[in-house]
């Protein structure tokens, strides 16, 4: 999932960022995004909930970005 967030919001979000358990890894990113998030769960539902609950109400998000994985 990429995250935009804004300027002088960073440390904040990082920080909400980090309580969440579903959070496997993160990133900080140079460009259009500030933050690759790679999420876990069982199934969209709980992905949706997930990214609506917790990484879009982070302190200073403005955008969101999600990508699906998909086995090749």
């Amino acid at each position: 999932m990429l995250v935009k967030v804004a300027t002088g919001k960073e440390r904040e979000a990082l920080d909400a960022f980090k309580g969440i358990t579903s959070l496997e890894e993160i990133n900080f990113l140079f460009g259009e995004y500030d933050y690759i998030l790679t999420l876990q769960a069982t199934d969209t539902v709980t992905l949706s909930r997930l990214i609506s609950n917790r990484v879009r109400r982070a302190p200073g998000v403005v955008q969101t970005m999600t990508l699906l994985e998909a086995p090749i």
